[in-house]
């Protein structure tokens, strides 16, 4: 009995090598999701080809093109090595999930709710195991017993008797006041904590549960947030925003385009009649509204929005889901808070949780920045959207292609593909028909879309123990030498310009290296002058999977990107990196933030016990006023905030 587990200790302590080798963080967590989402995805995606009938007359789509479509849309890249006609409309909805699973909105929440788990962690540990913690919630669950005997339970004007919580799927909602129920009916039970004066809120005001033996056992939601902290109920609140934002905009775009694209003849007849397959408009209308949102660029339509370079309210709403989506994304996360703190009530709970983000912004969310890094990442936005948009209207005169166009169709979609070219990968124009140097641009466009989110978000993580951490526990040290300088050194562009030099040394080696590869793998169509096969399309092909934006110069006479007739071996090399590229700006860890309010006071207590009642009362006072929530209302921090008014 004893020789059986004897033979699986070594394997058992391979496995545990393995895991301490491994060092599971965020980011690798991040990666592994990835990898194994495409490879499940991308062996489904197969077996739903080859276990029916053919598709588009005979055609097969090849594992290795099922791999690199599902890894495109994961990565929400766009490029494309099958015409995506030729899929089935199982086998598109596929990519329809992938790129909703892997887009940057929906990923990053998941940070959210993994913060939200572990401060619930947290706080059942500190209540389990902290002996003054569970004498103090006693103390004050008399208190809240003796209270409640003489009030209503559910009053009518509850002035500044809390109301008992309501919720929604378990999270707990913390306002209500009579303009939002007017205006939200359909959300009614957002009624927990609006009137609460910050006064008379108390941090440990529940009653414990214990089973038979008088143990801890559970929390619920309402004793979590309080627990937690205004920090915790600022999670809360992203718990809901994040999911809002994200599914409003699909589902606008949605509305907006279904029954335009179906009743419309003009558009209907396009998507039925331009390519083989009798297209659905509706299913056109669904995808490319994700797809715009998501900033993938995939899309049924073959052609992409070439057909729609005049039609204004589809480039128009579009537009407006790449920008909603990526571009300006940080930004509109800001106006929103900043909209409820005017429209919320000061002396509601919930108004402390809207000031703690627009104050403590990266606290709680990796894409959240304080009021000067918002209005100078907007600026950044906007001056390379108008910077690239005029050089594409210069650049490209005596451009046959572009000349044809009617000067409003001009101006719309000479900015309509200055944001494809940034970030989404939908396009109006085909690359290869624009000005050589309009490529060039395009192609260090394409490099570069991303270092204005990517700067703010270094250039924020000033917080040391409590941020969002963004670099491994071996750089902690450098870290706090660059803090420390950039508190010292009034110049900030100096420190921008060692992050921008840093992520250069970090992409380009990434980007050589593949390009070299794919050139020696594709070297015979190079000797030979096959179409389209130039060293620099297959560079601009390199920088496009890398930026996740998936425009390509493509092959004459198709319709699929350049990598569509690469090699299988190149194919496999572009495959990681879009990878690669997808998570270059992803947390490392998130877990270094979690600090309770309280802990030290009450970790100091157990160290040194105390059996006065007066201290443990002296306690329980500094947590209240810690955690009352008015500390929220103050920008007074190592990072500097605004609100867009100021």
């Amino acid at each position: 009995m004893n020789d059986e587990p004897r033979a699986h200790r070594p394997l058992m302590a391979a496995l545990r090598s393995i895991w301490r080798w491994f060092k599971p963080n965020f980011y690798r967590c991040h990666l592994a999701y990835f990898v194994v989402t495409i490879l499940i995805t991308s062996v489904v995606f197969h077996a739903s080809n080859t276990s029916g009938s053919r598709n588009d007359g005979g055609q097969k789509i090849r594992y290795i093109d099922s791999l690199f479509l599902t890894a495109s849309a994961m990565t929400t890249t766009g490029l494309n090595t099958v015409d995506l006609n030729v899929p089935t409309t199982y086998q598109q909805s596929i990519l329809f999930v992938l790129m909703i699973l892997g887009d940057l909105s929906t990923v990053s929440a998941s940070v959210v709710f993994v913060r939200r788990y572990l401060f619930r962690k947290r706080i059942g540990d500190q209540v389990a195991t902290s002996r003054h913690a569970q004498k103090l919630v006693a103390n004050i669950d008399e208190e809240l017993a003796a209270r409640q005997s003489h009030v209503p339970r559910r009053p009518r004007n509850p002035g500044n008797v809390p109301a008992p919580d309501q919720r929604i799927c378990g999270l707990v909602v913390p306002w209500e006041t009579n303009l939002w129920r007017k205006t939200t009916s359909a959300l009614s039970s957002w009624t927990a904590n609006a009137g609460r004066q910050p006064e008379e809120h108390h941090y440990l005001s529940f009653r414990p549960k214990l089973d038979s033996r008088g143990r801890f056992r559970q929390l619920n939601e309402a004793e979590y947030a309080e627990l937690g902290g205004v920090e915790y109920r600022a999670l809360q609140l992203l718990c809901w925003l994040l999911p809002l934002h994200t599914a409003f905009w699909i589902v606008l775009l949605m509305v907006i385009l279904v029954p335009y694209a179906s009743i419309y003849q003009p558009v209907a007849e396009v998507l039925r009649d331009s390519q083989a397959g009798n297209l659905s408009p509706a299913w056109w209308a669904v995808f490319i509204a994700t797809s715009s949102y998501t900033n993938c660029g995939l899309t049924p339509l073959v052609a992409s929005m070439i057909p729609f370079q005049s039609n204004w309210l589809i480039l128009i709403v579009t537009g407006a889901g790449v920008i909603a989506g990526n571009t300006f994304y940080p930004i509109f996360l800001r106006c929103y808070l900043w909209i409820l703190s005017k429209v919320v009530p000061k002396e509601a709970e919930f108004h402390h949780s809207i000031a703690f983000l627009l104050h403590h912004p990266r606290r709680c969310y990796l894409w959240l920045f304080d009021g000067r890094t918002t209005w100078v990442l907007a600026a950044t936005q906007l001056g390379l959207i108008a910077t690239e948009w005029l050089l594409f209207e210069i650049l490209n005169i005596n451009q046959t292609a572009v000349d044809a166009w009617p000067l409003g169709t001009r101006i719309m979609d000479g900015l309509y593909q200055c944001l494809g070219t940034r970030s989404s990968g939908l396009y109006v124009l085909t690359i290869s028909s624009l000005a050589p140097a309009m490529k060039v641009i395009y192609m260090v466009v394409m490099y570069f879309s991303v270092y204005p989110l990517l700067i703010s978000l270094r250039t924020t993580n000033i917080y040391e123990e409590r941020s969002v951490g963004l670099d491994a526990e071996q750089l902690e040290a450098d870290d706090a030498a660059k803090n420390k300088k950039k508190r010292q050194d009034p110049k900030k562009g100096r420190l921008r310009g060692l992050h921008i030099r840093n992520q250069l040394a970090y992409d380009l080696w990434w980007i050589a290296l593949a390009w070299i590869l794919i050139c020696i793998v594709e070297e015979p169509r190079l000797n030979s002058d096959a179409p389209g096969f130039t060293i620099f399309a297959i560079m601009f092909e390199t920088v496009s999977a890398y930026g996740n934006v998936g425009l390509s110069l493509g092959v004459p006479g198709k319709t699929t990107s350049l990598c569509g007739d690469f090699h299988t071996l190149s194919k496999l090399i572009l495959i990681p990196v879009m990878l690669r590229g997808r998570h270059r700006i992803l947390p490392l860890a998130i877990d270094r933030s979690i600090i309770l309010p309280g802990q030290s006071l009450l970790a100091e207590l157990d160290h040194h016990y105390i059996d006065g009642l007066q201290d443990e009362r002296n306690v329980e006072r500094r947590i209240r006023e810690a955690e009352r929530g008015a500390q929220a209302e103050s920008s007074d921090v190592s990072q500097p905030c605004q609100d867009p008014d100021t």
